[in-house]
């Protein structure tokens, strides 16, 4: 699921991703650039993750879809989902797992 943040008006620079109903235990922190050199591939296991878009434009692969997301975008994903990411240029992400 792509979640879009949405500008918290009571407190100016704050933006909000709802996450109603998701949950996960972190066991990492990974900064990762991806480029089209360097794809992340589709894989899939047992934990869910959750990847921030920090910087640029990519395609999020799932479950034989993509689905266009840029710098700002949270994506949430469940357990034993094929996912990767790849892009036409670089990008920047965080993934907590």
């Amino acid at each position: 699921m792509i979640v879009k943040g949405q500008p918290n008006t009571g407190e100016p620079g704050r933006t909000f991703y709802g996450l109603d109903g998701f949950e996960t235990t972190v066991t990492h922190f990974v900064v990762r650039e991806t480029t089209p050199a360097t794809p992340f591939g589709p894989h899939a296991h047992a934990q869910t993750e959750l990847w921030y878009i920090a910087e640029g434009q990519a395609l999020f692969l799932s479950g034989g879809s993509e689905t266009p997301v840029s710098a700002g975008d949270l994506i949430t994903i469940e357990p034993h989902l094929d996912h990767g990411l790849r892009t036409e240029g670089h990008v920047t992400w965080i993934c907590l797992g």
